[in-house]
Order: C-alpha cells, then sequence, then structure tokens
C-alpha cells in the first residue's frame, strides 16, 4: 500500500500528527490552477491519472498531505472544477473542514466559481482562505476588481469575510501569507463533520493492490478505525476485516476521524464495492430509502412543484430521488423549509446531521444545476401525512440539534410501542449505552419512561395504557363481579396489538405501586373491587353448601350437581370457585368437591390414627375414609397435598413436621 499512499500524496519527510483531524479542500473554476496551488504548498502532484495529466486538468479527487507550523498536518483533497464533475467536487467538499476557494486573477468570478461556492456554502463550511492565483497574468487593476467580485460574491454566504490573498504558483509570490492565512484559518476552526459516532468512510475510490487485495480510499468521519477490525459495508450488508490502513504513506494500528485514509478490505473482491459506499462497524447503521431534511431552496433555482425529481448527492454517493414538500405547497427560490427525501433505488446509509446537495436536471446562469441542499434530521421518518402539524413539530424539534430532545420526539412519535435503545443508536448515531445515559441523566428531556429490555416508552402512552387497563378491569368486574380477577395474559391480551410485553408489565407495575391495582397469584383485580353474588347465584351457592354437608364424603359429580340446581355446568364451577376462595369448600383430585367440615372431621380421624399408629395402610385407610373407591382415591391425595401425609410405597406415613393446610 506505501507506493498507492505516495500516489496520494506524501508531503514533508518528517510526518507530524494531523491538525485534529481536519481536512482542507479545494474549490473553484476549471483550470483556475487548484493543482498547481496544492502542488506549490505541499509538493505533491495529485493528478494521478493519465488523461488529467495529458489534458492538465484533475478529473478525478486528488488527495495530498499539507505540514503548516503550530497546526500540524492537513489533509488536502482537491476537487475537478469542471462544470460536468460536480458529483465528483461534492463527493470531495462533503468531508472537508478547511475550504481554500481558487480563483484566477485573469479571469475572476466564473460559473463553476458560483456552483462551487453555492455548494459549499449549502454544505454549511464556514472556515475559507480564498487564492486569487495566476496573479502573474494580471494587473493591479484586475486583481483589485477581481477581489471585489469575490467579495461581493462570498457576502450572502457562510464564507463571507473570508482573506483573499493573491498569489502565483508559477513563482511562488504570496505561498508564505497563504500559508500563514491557511495557518491562521486552521487554527481556529472547528471539525465540521462528526468526530464521535459510527466509524464512517465514504468510498471514493476502490482499487486492488498486488500481493494486498482490494483497497478502498475516502476521508472518514465519526469514531476511529483499527487494524483488524470487523467492518461492514452499507448499503450492501457486506462484511470484511481490515488488514491494513495508511494515511498518507504510513502504515499505521489505527485511523483517526478527519483525516484520508487507504483501507486493505480482506473478504471482498474490488467488484463488490464502488464509490459511494459506506466503510463503517456491523449494526451502526441502518439504510433507508426515505428520510425528513430541512432544505434551502437556491434563490438562482427555478420553482418547483411540492414534490419534484432531484438528484441528491451525499458524502461520496449519489442517487436519483423524488423530493416532497412538508407542510408547503412547493418549493420556492430563496427559501427554506422542510421536505421529504424519497431516494429511487439502492437506500443510503445517513444520519442525523449529515449534508447534503441536491441538483436538478436543467441549469441555470449562476450555479448550474445546483438547486438546493440541507441536513438530514430523520433517517427512520413516520408515515404521516406532509400536511399533518404533528409532523411539523416534530421536525421543529429534531432541526434544534438537542440529542435528548430529538430522542424523545422519535419515542413519542412511536406510541404504544416505544423505541429501543438499539433502534434509537442506529437512528441518530449513538451507541445504545448513549442513549440509556442521555435519557436517564440530568440532561434528560423528561417524558419518557424505561420499560424492560432497554425499551423507551412516552409518558402519555403509558399513562393510556393504565387508563386502559383500568377499564378493562372494570369491564371485567361488571361482567364477573363473582370472579376474584382477571388473568394477568387475558388483560395485557385486551390491550392494542402494538403494545410490547415490556410496556404493558411497566403499565401494570405503575398501577400496583400506586395501588390502584391487585395482583394475587396469576389474576389482577382493581384495588376496591370484592367478588360480590348476585341473589339468584347467593341461593345457588347456599344450595350448594347444604348439599355439600349432607353428602359427607360422597358430593355430586358437578355435572349432576348442575342439573340439580339447575345451573349452567360453567356457572356452578365459578360458583364452586367462589365457594372455595371463601374456604367453605375444598377441592379435591378428581374434580370432587366437599365441604370444609367434612374435610376437617377426615384429618382429625387420621390425626388420632397416627397418635397410636406410626404407618396407615391402604385398607385402614378406606375403613377410616367410609366411602367407595371413587371418592377415596383422591382423598387420600387430597390429604397428600394439605401435607398431613406422605405416601411411602403402598403405606401413608405423617410428615414430619406437617400440619394440614386447608
Amino acid at each position: 500500500m506505501a507506493a498507492q499512499a505516495k500516489q496520494q500524496g506524501s508531503g514533508a519527510k518528517a510526518d507530524p500528527p494531523a491538525a485534529r483531524g481536519l481536512v482542507l479542500g479545494t474549490a473553484g473554476h476549471i483550470d483556475h490552477g487548484k493543482t498547481a496551488l496544492i502542488g506549490a504548498l505541499t509538493g505533491t502532484q495529485t493528478d494521478r491519472l493519465p488523461e488529467e495529466k495529458a489534458r492538465g486538468i484533475t478529473i478525478d479527487l486528488g488527495f495530498a498531505a499539507l505540514d503548516l507550523p503550530g497546526v500540524g498536518r492537513l489533509s488536502v483533497v482537491d476537487v475537478p472544477g469542471h462544470e460536468g464533475l460536480v458529483r465528483t467536487m461534492v463527493s470531495g467538499a462533503s468531508g472537508i473542514d478547511v475550504l481554500l476557494l481558487v480563483v484566477a486573477a485573469d479571469e475572476s468570478v466564473m460559473p463553476q466559481t458560483r456552483e462551487h461556492v453555492a455548494i459549499c456554502d449549502l454544505l454549511g463550511i464556514e472556515t475559507a482562505v480564498v487564492a486569487l492565483t495566476k496573479t502573474d497574468l494580471a494587473d493591479e487593476e484586475m486583481i483589485e476588481l477581481s477581489s471585489e467580485e469575490i467579495s461581493e460574491l462570498l457576502a450572502s454566504t457562510h464564507l463571507a469575510g473570508a482573506p483573499i490573498v493573491p498569489v502565483s504558483s508559477q513563482s511562488g509570490a504570496g505561498l508564505d501569507a497563504l500559508r500563514s492565512a491557511l495557518m491562521e484559518a486552521a487554527q481556529s476552526a472547528q471539525p465540521r463533520t462528526p468526530r464521535n459516532g459510527p466509524a464512517r468512510l465514504g468510498v471514493d475510490r476502490v482499487f486492488a493492490m498486488r500481493g494486498f487485495g482490494t483497497v478502498v480510499t475516502g476521508t472518514l468521519i465519526g469514531a476511529p478505525l483499527h487494524l483488524g477490525d470487523r467492518i461492514e459495508i452499507q448499503p450492501s450488508g457486506l462484511s470484511a476485516r481490515i488488514r491494513g490502513l495508511q494515511s498518507h504513506g504510513q502504515e499505521s494500528e489505527s485511523a483517526a476521524p478527519g483525516t484520508r485514509c487507504a483501507v486493505n478490505l480482506q473478504g471482498l473482491e474490488v467488484a463488490d464495492l464502488r464509490r459511494g459506499d459506506v466503510v463503517t462497524h456491523a449494526d451502526r447503521l441502518a439504510p433507508t430509502l426515505s428520510a425528513d431534511v430541512h432544505l434551502y431552496w437556491l434563490a438562482t433555482s427555478p420553482a418547483a412543484d411540492a414534490i419534484t425529481s432531484v438528484e441528491v448527492l451525499v458524502g461520496t454517493a449519489e442517487r436519483r430521488a423524488h423530493l416532497a414538500a412538508i407542510g408547503k405547497p412547493g418549493f420556492v427560490p430563496g427559501e427554506d423549509g422542510f421536505a421529504r427525501l424519497h431516494i429511487d433505488g439502492e437506500a443510503l446509509a445517513l444520519l442525523p446531521g449529515d449534508r447534503f446537495i441536491v441538483r436538478g436536471f436543467a441549469k441555470s446562469a449562476t450555479a448550474g444545476a445546483t438547486v438546493g441542499g440541507g441536513i438530514v434530521l430523520d433517517c427512520a421518518p413516520p408515515q404521516r401525512r406532509r400536511s399533518d402539524p404533528a409532523l411539523l413539530s416534530e421536525l421543529e424539534r429534531l432541526k434544534t440539534g438537542d440529542l435528548a430532545e430529538g430522542l424523545r420526539a422519535r419515542i413519542q412519535r412511536a406510541g404504544y410501542s416505544g423505541c429501543t435503545a438499539p433502534d434509537l443508536a442506529r437512528e441518530t448515531g449513538l451507541l445504545p449505552g448513549e442513549v440509556d445515559e442521555l435519557l436517564r441523566g440530568p440532561e434528560s428531556p423528561g417524558g419518557v419512561l424505561e420499560a424492560g429490555g432497554h425499551r423507551w416508552v412516552d409518558a402519555d402512552m403509558t399513562h393510556r395504557l393504565e387508563t386502559s387497563l383500568l377499564e378493562g378491569l372494570a369491564e371485567f368486574h361488571r361482567q364477573e363481579p363473582m370472579r376474584p380477577g382477571m388473568p394477568r395474559a387475558a388483560m395485557r391480551g385486551g390491550l392494542p396489538d402494538n403494545v410490547p410485553r415490556e410496556a404493558a408489565e411497566l403499565a401494570i407495575a405503575r398501577l400496583e405501586a400506586d395501588q390502584r391495582i391487585v395482583n394475587e397469584q396469576d389474576l389482577t383485580r382493581l384495588a376496591e373491587h370484592r367478588a360480590v353474588l348476585d341473589p339468584a347465584s347467593a341461593a345457588a351457592a347456599e344450595h350448594i353448601l347444604e348439599d355439600s354437608l349432607a353428602s359427607g364424603l360422597e358430593p355430586p359429580s358437578p355435572k349432576d350437581w348442575a342439573e340439580k340446581i339447575g345451573v349452567s355446568l360453567d356457572h356452578l364451577r365459578d360458583l364452586l370457585a367462589h365457594l372455595e376462595r371463601q374456604g367453605r369448600l375444598v377441592r379435591a383430585p378428581g374434580d370432587l368437591w366437599f365441604a370444609s367440615a367434612a374435610i376437617d372431621a377426615l384429618c382429625s380421624r387420621v390425626e388420632t390414627h397416627f397418635e397410636s399408629e406410626d404407618e396407615l395402610d391402604t385398607q385402614t385407610y378406606k375403613a377410616l375414609i367410609g366411602t367407595s373407591r371413587r371418592t377415596a382415591m383422591p382423598l387420600m391425595e387430597l390429604l397428600d397435598e394439605l401435607h398431613l401425609t406422605r405416601r411411602r410405597g403402598e403405606i401413608r406415613v405423617q410428615r414430619s413436621g406437617g400440619t394440614r393446610r386447608l
């Protein structure tokens, strides 16, 4: 990989560390001297393709390194100026932190100068130095007029006030002043691209090297990459291992964000990759076919309908897409607003905060085909009408960039189902632990609750679940007044299908903590509920008790009992269960029901037997019970269940330390 890195450009012999990972990028009209200027500053010729060298123009991105005193090493990206290569220009400009705008003094501001400035402004680049090149071909008056025109062009952009330095790459005049201006700019600049979150390397070149295999290059943002890391290619989802890392000719164990680097990938062929792919770690990004964005429509662009076909450029990727205005009838020149981006074809690996450019299919006089650009707000937009006021309100919240508030907005819109921390992490670029920390910490926006399994739910939605549960219990008690409670599973089953178990259990736990409901075994009731019988049921229950006392240890079967009393079998079972809960009946195996007094009397006879005997054989047991086999065997099992006896082979013994439990 060393030879390839040298082609990318290795500056001075000494290799100081990167200056906070800053990337310096050029922009400007074709043949205004960008590549020659980079060569004069760094000693590196960034034109590497034979066609570039033959024609004297940059066709693809070129790379070099610039070492500045007191600053360190800047990665340099040289972009093409030809109007037909704007896509390539955007792919280079997307990752830069400091702009070197190049304007030839003998031609001044040209069409691609204007389009490049518009693109850099839309990308949010705020730190720039203007190199007024080819001063050896212009007189003082022309230099002054060019400087005024440049200042006027930049006045309405983020680049207003950028220093303009006259320079000649041929004679070397002004190069020291340009280095000083770049040093000051780099010292004051803040990294424009992320330096945390998932590692993302937008691939701008793919090639094979003999003895190494597949290599990709790009500008790394987010987290570092390390030798041996398992990585994932998005949007394809293919995986590989990092076999080697280089930056400007130096082998390294890791690559820091904000640097140009070459990554040797083990496990993939060149045909598996292409420009626009993203190298990242596994399960950190979720490619999307739609995104909600904040968009600025250039003042020089024609008005467009509410849905318009565009080309979107983000990072090193490009896609055909449709833009749909949100909350507006269309796109108005010089105005900003919200829009939904619908990707045609392959998904894009996006995160909130990503900058993008949109181009139309007709050129304007001042910005070429570039019609606007903006910032991604939401990579997993909800299925809502674009006219929905709630959607506009939500996007206003996301636009603030407040991480915790953004998490809350996503949780709230998820409704009853809530969001898991891993899902929120993939949508925002945070780690799952960072999601939990933001939502639990002192900066928490409030209004969200943590359910089991790292699931977060909206507090208002949880309150609605609590209300629904209380209403369901109240209705159950109204329809089944004699039952002590509702089965917990049935209570959860009465909630909407999209309520996950964790959210339901959280609502139940909160109601229980507030003492509004009571859980007893697997039944749940309202705290104030007490099982009651209507007059007819109360009369039937008394009839059952009289029969059970009269029948002793030979009760009728439930079917016979139901027929005798004149109630349905289901209603009889409800009455039997009610009397059992009151302690007035005892249920034995075999679906037999006995009066508690009859069982108490039997237990007393068995205890009396054990006062003089150590064992109780079957025949003696049957004699003590004094019934037929239909009830004798179930009663023996019942006394085992009551912990009075324990079976040992064909006999029973008194359970050690046991007492009957009724």
